[in-house]
């Protein structure tokens, strides 16, 4: 069975830089100079693009890599990972199930009424991603 990692990614503000540089140099390119290498600078482009994700507050991301768990994102911000990476939102908030009330008879016939309020909340996102059905 594995444990849950926490990792620190990189922040997002400065592959957003580069990306906007790449962005420019692209469109320089293509109108200034009318050259062809604009194509792998746009798709170089394109394939930055999808590693960048934001964790909002009571929420995490679980980072796998093509069927393999590489670690969790806890921290709340602007982010840039691997763009093979795919991203698993799981809520750390809490959450509740109220039931239906359902009417039983004990041993002597007497109507009862049972309800069950069940209140949960994530503690390990490695296993609420992959070990619960």
């Amino acid at each position: 069975m594995k444990e849950e990692k926490t990792i620190k990614p990189g922040s997002g503000f400065g592959m957003l830089a580069f990306e906007l540089l790449l962005l420019a140099a692209t469109v320089v390119l293509l109108v200034m100079t009318r050259n062809p290498l604009f194509t792998l600078l746009f798709l170089l482009f394109l394939f930055i693009l999808p590693g960048f994700f934001i964790v909002q507050p009571n929420e995490s991301k679980v980072l796998v890599f093509f069927g393999d768990y590489r670690g969790t994102v806890k921290k709340n911000g602007f982010f840039w990972v691997n763009p093979f990476y795919s991203k698993k939102k799981v809520s750390l908030r809490a959450h509740n199930f109220d039931s239906e009330r359902v009417k039983v008879n004990d041993k002597l016939g007497n109507p009862i009424l049972i309800s069950v309020i069940l209140v949960w909340q994530v503690e390990e996102t490695y296993k609420a991603a992959f070990e619960v059905n």
